[in-house]
């Protein structure tokens, strides 16, 4: 079945500090055109400012950058999601340092929830980050094995999830997302599925097994749910971003498109070397295709952001059909293809 996304365009380009990207590991749109791109960088850049949060505009206009590495307050050393709340502060995970840190859009620092530890409200790498409908932040607390759920003051409310693969059971969780009807969607990393809660935490079902089929993943991370439904996933393992069906039915893949952002065009523009090498390569058809797509993200303008932390860039594609076939609840249950 034809994909419901149209590629649109690319932003990006690698460089350790300023105008591009490092790694990058999740955006958020801001909502105004803007764009936040959180780049993890690497162990070698990130102390030299290779670590950062990155302003842009679609235009790929760079406006801004702030945060930096470090175990202080307001630094950063393996930030995992970024996601923007209801007054519009930017929350950030650190699978390092075990917490949220909540930041104004200019990098002034707000607060800070969690710390590394196995009790209520406290974090073994923290990683996903999802708003529900009122407001309440979800936050995959990925080496607990465990979903927990605060207030927008920050304070613990519950928690779901523990270690194993049966249903309610996780396995290293990394993204989550939310629907419009407050269901809850986990990327159960390590048993290469996703999970299904309704907003008390009940499992209502398990998507996907292991494996490279259509509905089947490697290592899942990133998952959002776009305004028509559809459950998109970075099927990072694979290669891919895969689109489902609101019932949970594989609808179409994503392999990567993209052409050469704003930013790398100049700079091929002023390196006549590397043009020449680049028009003697055997097959540059590889260049469109993903590696390492980590993140997926939706905006109310039905653009999807695919952010490749192997690739230095973020894929932009733009949704053409928000009534999609199969729209409707997701099943109960196991679904076929799926783990028993």
């Amino acid at each position: 079945m034809a994909s419901p996304y149209h590629y649109s365009q690319t932003i990006g380009m690698f460089v350790e500090f300023g105008r591009g990207m490092s790694n990058p590991y999740d955006v958020a749109p801001a909502g105004d055109g803007r764009l936040f791109v959180l780049s993890r960088s690497n162990i070698f850049d990130a102390p030299n400012g290779g670590l950062r949060i990155g302003l842009m505009t679609l235009d790929e206009e760079y406006l801004a950058e702030w945060g930096r590495y470090g175990t202080g307050p307001g630094q950063l050393v393996w930030p995992n999601a970024m996601v923007v709340d209801p007054q519009g502060r930017l929350c950030i995970s650190d699978e390092w340092r075990h917490d949220v840190q909540v930041f104004a859009q200019d990098g002034t620092l707000l607060a800070c929830w969690g710390g590394p530890g196995t009790q209520a409200g406290c974090f073994k790498r923290a990683a996903g980050l999802a708003f529900d409908a009122t407001g309440h932040l979800l936050a995959v607390d990925a080496g607990n094995h465990r979903i927990q759920k605060f207030d927008p003051a920050g304070r613990y409310m519950t928690q779901w999830g523990t270690f194993g693969s049966a249903a309610g059971q996780l396995n290293m969780p990394w993204g989550i997302a939310v629907d419009a009807a407050d269901n809850v969607y986990v990327a159960d990393w390590r048993n290469d599925r996703l999970q299904v809660f309704d907003a008390q935490g009940h499992s209502l079902a398990l998507i996907g097994s292991t494996g490279t089929d259509d509905g089947q993943f490697r290592r899942p991370t990133g998952l959002c749910i776009d305004q028509a439904g559809h459950i998109i996933v970075a099927d990072w393992g694979n290669e891919r971003v895969q689109i489902l069906q609101p019932d949970g039915r594989h609808l179409a893949t994503l392999y990567g498109d993209a052409t050469l952002s704003k930013w790398a065009a100049e700079f091929l523009e002023a390196s006549p070397d590397i043009v020449t090498k680049r028009h003697s390569a055997a097959n540059l058809e590889q260049e469109k295709r993903f590696w390492g797509a980590v993140s997926v993200r939706v905006d109310h303008a039905g653009r999807l952001y695919v952010a490749e932390h192997s690739r230095h860039r973020v894929q932009i594609y733009q949704l053409q059909d928000a009534s999609p076939a199969g729209r409707g609840e997701v099943q109960r249950g196991t679904q076929k293809g799926e783990q028993q």
